[in-house]
């Protein structure tokens, strides 16, 4: 196969380069070795460290903690952008302009700014078999896998412990706080072998969802359909703004 090389300015968070995994993939299958322009957390993550996809990580700041201030941010991405693309083949930016946001799924916001044209939507994450097996060392019994508390977008946090309760078997709860680990697809394997999962909005949905996970409840603590798993088959529960909705 002939590689040609592609520029991709995407910098949004880990969940949403979950979500852009089925562009990714869209460009290799025809052919493209593609390089990334993204934030810092992508490549501290380990999140794409085995991804086929991607050769080269570029490093720009996230536009909405900038102490430049958010447009000038963007602006400055942009340029940077600018400079590099002409040595690609094909380039894109998506930057989630909510102002064309007409109701459509996040996944296809950016299949529209990028310009392509998507025949398969599946997320992927990227785990080595050496992670699955440092997992697999913990000898754990069945236990419920907890993320509700979201660091940088609090308005999502949640106490489901009485929903827990009454709602799942008392077993263990495992958090996604004592499964920190440097390399974040650790903790995706340890929310894949799980007996139950409980989340609010965040990167774990999108995890969950491109391993096929079934999640017992996804707490929204504001209504954002746009992030929503595709497959709602395998969403037990849904709690919005404080109102059961599922």
């Amino acid at each position: 196969m002939n590689i040609k090389k592609a520029l991709i300015l995407y910098h949004h968070g880990l969940g949403d380069v979950i979500m852009l995994t089925p562009h990714m993939r869209h460009l290799y299958n025809r052919g493209y070795e593609i390089d990334l322009m993204c934030r810092e957390s992508v490549k501290t993550s380990h999140l794409l460290d085995n991804c086929p996809y991607v050769n080269k990580l570029y490093i720009v700041e996230n536009p909405w903690r900038s102490k430049l201030g958010y447009q000038k941010q963007i602006d400055f991405n942009v340029a940077y952008f600018d400079k590099l693309k002409r040595l690609y083949d094909w380039f894109g930016v998506s930057i989630h302009d909510m102002k064309n946001y007409d109701g459509c799924h996040k996944i296809d916001m950016t299949s529209r700014e990028l310009g392509l044209d998507l025949d398969d939507k599946k997320l992927e994450v990227f785990i080595s078999k050496e992670t699955e097996q440092i997992v697999s060392n913990y000898e754990l019994e069945d236990y419920i896998f907890e993320h509700t508390f979201v660091e940088f977008h609090t308005e999502h946090n949640w106490d489901p412990s009485e929903w827990r309760t009454n709602n799942l078997p008392h077993l263990n709860v495992l958090t996604s706080y004592n499964t920190t680990f440097a390399d974040i697809n650790r903790s995706f394997v340890f929310a894949k072998k799980a007996k139950h999962r409980v989340l609010s909005s965040s990167v774990f949905v999108h995890a969950c969802e491109a391993m096929g996970c079934v999640i017992d409840v996804i707490n929204y603590g504001r209504p954002d359909r746009k992030v929503w798993p595709l497959d709602q088959e395998k969403i037990l529960h849904i709690r919005e703004a404080g109102e059961w909705i599922k």
